[in-house]
């Protein structure tokens, strides 16, 4: 039985990777026709979105941008960074369905037991680090955390305050219409470097804490 689960779930996250490699976000314009069509529905619907969008490996950036488009900066961050956590939660439950040795075959053996040191000791600010780190893909760090020994718990609460600066800017991004040249963009851009910096040197740190 617990066989058949695993390869349920197997299935289930190469569908998802495929499904997003071969489907099409909708433009900008598109998504706002499809805001105006829907008034009060819509915040759910991209809250759905979102969740779904996550555990289905679609580019979080995009999305990220694309609530500021839509909803402006406030209740957009509000409602991506929701649904974003409850993406991460299903990808974190599918891979803690998959067990630890189905996911060390792909993050390789070693790799997930330096992860898995840093989490048990510091699960909280681990995920919080590893929401600020802009070259770990989203969705494969939410599959990775799921065979750590991090608590779902603090996996939820890091992945929310973790998400809340990254997502508030590119909310920023999308609420000024993706104008690159203006002072807010840029000023948006530098304070996500500073994060990436901030996690880098935090991350560090966690890491050689886990090895005392």
């Amino acid at each position: 039985m617990r066989h058949a689960r695993v390869v349920g779930a197997a299935v289930v996250v190469v569908a998802l990777a495929i499904a997003a490699a071969v489907l099409d976000l909708p433009d900008p314009e598109q998504l706002r026709g499809w805001v105006d069509g829907n008034g009060g529905l819509a915040p759910l619907v991209f809250f759905a979105l979102c969740a779904a969008g996550t555990a289905a490996f679609f580019p979080k950036p995009v999305l990220a941008t694309a609530s500021g488009l839509l909803f402006g900066v406030l209740p957009g961050l509000v409602v991506a960074v929701a649904g974003f956590t409850a993406g991460a939660l299903i990808s974190f439950s599918v891979a803690r369905l998959l067990g630890r040795r189905s996911v060390a075959r792909w993050l390789g053996s070693g790799r997930l037991k330096a992860l898995d040191a840093v989490f048990a000791r510091n699960g909280l600010s681990a995920t919080v680090v590893l929401r600020l780190l802009p070259v770990i893909p989203f969705a494969v760090s939410n599959y990775g955390a799921g065979v750590t020994a991090v608590a779902p718990r603090s996996f939820a609460a890091g992945t929310a305050l973790g998400l809340l600066p990254t997502t508030a800017l590119a909310a920023t991004l999308g609420d000024a219409a993706l104008d690159l040249g203006s002072p807010r963009s840029i000023a948006a851009a530098a304070a996500w470097l500073a994060l990436a910096v901030l996690a880098v040197v935090w991350g560090r740190r966690l890491l050689r804490l886990s090895t005392v």
